[in-house]
């Protein structure tokens, strides 16, 4: 019993110590999970969705459609058509089917079956009238010579909208990269709290050892009791150091919980960025070869098109339009019939009727129309001109950020130099100290630089990082044909 009760006592001791370790995220890893958790990057991506929904949704005239109905008349009138003839009250029951499709080609086709049932009250002149059926069953075409001849305003219309979807896809996606650039900027900020924390555990540490050295050396006489005080405060500068550190790294933890979505009882993923990596800008652009330019210079090329397709559809929607229409009806008459025996005589063209016709429409050239069109012509004009700045912005932008790079690699080049120097000089002032042949201060000043090299070392590397996520928002564009590769 005793084994027992000590063995369930050390298992739930383990139980209790043991606390499950979360998995190292690399960069790669931490952006696909902003990608998967995110809600505002999964709003983005449903949002190009419905962009390309009503894409699609913009040919809903060219779906068919059916129609079907069915009536009842109970007519006592004495101005009714039957009235006429000595009717006293006409009932009739009619069925009506119809089937119509507007195809890309600008044609209207349509179908329509008719069947009608009537029954006569009264002395009518006519016999055949007391009770009877008819059915019709008809063919109309209708297509346009002019506005619309062989699709032309269909493909447009289609050419208008795909433009129209194209640049709001492309704007969420460049929203989305605008909030992935935001969360690595993040992500290389923890990373560099960490190393500043490191770093000041470490500056802490190095300046406890200076101040208990130079309080042995002052209780054997050898240093005087200022150098005791600058040791002690810079151990004092050093915790406050760490202090705001802490605050600082605890702040970048709340940045990557919230984009990462997680709930404050949820561990914290292990972040292993290494800040000391460097990438090309190049391999951070979207596509192979081409031109680079800016994302947004991209979309509002996009809008410029769409705008362009804008103008060219108003333009088209003015014109005059010649409408070549035909129909073709079958006809039948069964007297003391019912619905039934209409609908069976659909198909009998024995007294057929058939309309061919041609009309124009023409709207006047007025001030109203022709402001219309110019204001259509005018906000292409100007998204165009919008599009051209841009593209230029973009260039001035790409040159100043692949040499705001080039400096960074000098700079940090110069800081990697001065913080190695810094720290050798450190170490070499206290292997004097230890000997006795420097003073407190030099130590402690020494002690001071090296810190603050490393630091900005730390720091422009940091930079480095988020000026390279910066490249994202660029894309290659081929020259030809200046679309996204």
């Amino acid at each position: 019993m005793k084994k027992g009760a000590l063995l369930g006592l050390l298992l739930g001791l383990l139980v209790g110590l043991w606390q499950p370790q979360a998995l190292a995220m690399n960069l790669q890893e931490y952006l696909q999970a902003v990608i998967n958790k995110n809600k505002s990057i999964q709003a983005f991506d449903v949002s190009k969705e419905a962009a390309e929904d009503r894409r699609v949704s913009g040919d809903i005239e060219l779906v068919p459609v059916f129609t079907a109905g069915v009536g009842y008349l109970n007519d006592k009138s004495p101005l009714g058509q039957f009235a006429q003839l000595g009717g006293t009250q006409t009932t009739a029951t009619d069925l009506k089917l119809g089937l119509a499709k507007r195809f890309s080609s600008g044609t209207d086709v349509a179908v329509t079956a008719n069947a009608t049932e009537v029954e006569n009250e009264g002395a009518l002149l006519n016999p055949s009238f007391q009770k009877f059926s008819y059915g019709t069953l008809g063919l109309g075409l209708s297509q346009s010579l002019w506005k619309n001849s062989f699709g032309n305003a269909t493909r447009l219309r289609q050419d208008r909208q795909e433009a129209v979807a194209t640049a709001e896809v492309g704007r969420f996606d460049l929203q989305k990269k605008v909030l992935l650039v935001s969360a690595e900027a993040a992500y290389w900020d923890y990373v560099y709290q960490n190393e500043n924390l490191r770093i000041g555990r470490a500056s802490l540490e190095r300046a406890r050892r200076i101040e208990s050295w130079t309080r042995r050396r002052v209780n054997d006489g050898i240093s005087d009791r200022a150098d005791l005080l600058s040791a002690q405060a810079l151990v004092a500068a050093r915790q406050l150091q760490l202090v705001s550190a802490e605050d600082d790294l605890a702040a970048a933890k709340r940045q990557i919980r919230d984009y990462l979505e997680l709930r404050d009882d949820e561990a914290m993923p292990e972040i292993s960025g290494d800040i000391s990596r460097s990438r090309a800008l190049n391999s951070m652009v979207d596509g192979n070869g081409g031109k680079v330019v800016a994302l947004e210079a991209y979309l509002s090329s996009l809008n410029a098109r769409a705008m362009s397709l804008v103008a060219k559809e108003t333009e088209d929607g003015y014109r005059p339009d010649l409408v070549l229409s035909g129909s073709y009806n079958t006809n039948n008459f069964q007297p003391d019939k019912s619905i039934p025996d209409a609908t069976s005589k659909w198909t009998d063209s024995k007294l057929p009727t058939w309309k061919v016709g041609l009309n124009l429409i023409y709207l006047f050239d007025t001030d109203v129309k022709g402001s219309a069109q110019s204001a259509a012509r005018k906000d292409a004009l100007a998204a165009q001109l919008q599009s051209e700045r841009k593209i230029l912005d973009s260039e001035s932008s790409w040159i100043e950020l692949n040499r705001r790079y080039s400096e960074m690699n000098k700079r940090i080049e110069s800081a990697s130099l001065i913080a190695r120097l810094q720290t050798d000089a450190a170490k070499a002032q206290t292997d004097l100290f230890n000997k006795g042949r420097s003073i407190t201060a030099n130590v402690i000043n020494a002690e001071e630089d090296a810190a603050d090299a490393e630091l900005t070392l730390t720091r422009l590397k940091s930079e480095q990082r988020k000026m390279e996520a910066q490249a994202r928002l660029f894309v290659t564009l081929d020259e030809n044909n200046r679309e996204e590769k």
